[in-house]
């Protein structure tokens, strides 16, 4: 397909899947599913729905046969769009205007999802044909609330196993990330004794005792920054995040230096989120709360962080777990990661920068099985769950391009 083709053909596609909400809450992929079945049906190619949550399917299709065997992933649902007005055009219309496509999900990700069913269609003849492997489409439910009915369960079920995987996040035509933070989120528990509020000396305040617990959480987790030790092979990509971060800070006019935001993806980070305590302000509160979110670097588990809390904290506060996923990360040298890397360097003549995001994406569940999984995509992150979201016409035939060159290298097809 030529590029000229390319242009009218994949926009054209992000528009028709814009056009079909999906909006997670609740997150029904009904629409979007039976759409991608029916596109895959009309170019040959059968396909397979699983279910593991009502009305949320997950498409697959397989073509080829044997080892190795490839994934390409991408996410159905999108956030909701928030206050309309504040659209320049409806966040559904999928518009296409001066090389961008606006709606919401363009970016969070029905560019991507485009883009590998494109590159699907037009690599499974060759695949077939030349019999060296599998390629694996999959069109996943529910990653905007944990992806627990969809690339969760895909692989818990052995649906969705595979040698190498590429999620079509976004990542920009010339960046791919090669691993995330982990999540480490807790409750931070105040007791006291009930008085009456004009008689305080009777009572035990749970907000004051819980306020003295939020600042020695914090000295403790910086504390426990100070003897953090990266993955040596992940220290370029921690880099790369920070100049990533650092771009669109300033973008944005915040005053924020490099090592700000080297300390933000190389440390654990530490965010009160909600507080709530007390009945009446004429009571003495006798139990007081904290949600603390916590994000994990590689080479860090979130165990060690609630027990070094825990060991902290003792006697002054209860620390209760909420969530936990583990950081994790593709080796820098792994076959896929180098292919992707290879790729934006051969294919569009930009220098490839490998990252890691402060985020969570579905390549969590496929690293968490052993799946070596690199994310590359059409679309900026900082314009993912944004007002006026779009991805450039140009994002999307680079990352297409790409992705053509990755999968042709990763079969031993000529490219």
């Amino acid at each position: 397909m030529s590029n000229a083709e390319l242009k009218n053909e994949i926009p054209s596609l992000v528009s028709r899947l814009i056009q079909l909400p999906s909006v997670n809450p609740p997150g029904y992929t009904i629409n979007v599913a039976s759409f991608i079945r029916d596109w895959l049906s009309e170019r040959g190619f059968t396909s397979e729905t699983k279910e593991y949550a009502k009305d949320k399917p997950n498409v697959i299709a397989r073509v080829g046969r044997g080892r190795p065997v490839l994934i390409l992933n991408g996410h159905m649902d999108v956030v909701p769009p928030g206050d309309e007005s504040r659209w320049v055009y409806p966040p559904f219309s999928g518009k296409i205007v001066e090389g961008r496509v606006y709606g919401r999900g363009a970016t969070d990700m029905k560019g991507g999802l485009a883009v590998i069913m494109m590159v699907f269609a037009e690599l499974a003849p060759l695949i077939e044909r030349q019999g060296s492997g599998t390629l694996i489409f999959s069109a996943t439910a529910d990653e905007e609330t944990g992806g627990h009915p969809g690339v969760e369960a895909l692989v818990r079920e052995d649906a969705l196993i595979g040698d190498a995987a590429v999620v079509a996040e976004p990542s920009g035509s010339s960046r791919y990330y090669i691993g995330e933070k982990g999540l480490c989120q807790v409750k931070i528990v105040t007791r006291g004794r009930p008085a009456h509020g004009s008689l305080p000396v009777l009572g035990e305040n749970a907000i004051m005792k819980l306020t003295r617990a939020i600042t020695r959480a914090e000295e403790l987790i910086n504390e426990f920054n100070k003897g953090i030790k990266l993955p040596s092979e992940l220290v370029n990509a921690i880099r790369n995040s920070a100049e990533v971060y650092l771009e669109a800070a300033r973008a944005s006019g915040l005053n924020l230096t490099l090592s700000d935001f080297e300390g933000v993806v190389g440390t654990v980070s530490f965010n009160p989120g909600v507080i709530r305590g007390g009945s009446k302000i004429n009571m003495v509160p006798d139990y007081a709360e904290l949600e603390l979110d916590m994000r994990i670097p590689p080479g860090v588990s979130p165990n060690q962080v609630i027990n070094h809390l825990r060991s902290g904290l003792c006697g002054a506060a209860d620390v209760e777990v909420l969530d936990t996923s583990e950081p994790n990360y593709t080796s820098p040298s792994d076959t896929i990661v180098r292919l992707i890397h290879e790729g934006i360097e051969k294919t569009l003549g930009s220098t490839p920068k490998p990252i890691i995001v402060t985020g969570a994406t579905d390549g969590r569940y496929l690293r968490a099985r052993g799946i070596p999984t690199v994310v590359y995509g059409p679309g900026e992150l900082a314009l993912a769950h944004a007002y006026n979201e779009y991805v450039t016409v140009d994002d999307l035939v680079k990352t297409h391009d790409v992705m053509l060159y990755t999968i042709k290298r990763f079969f031993g097809i000529p490219a």
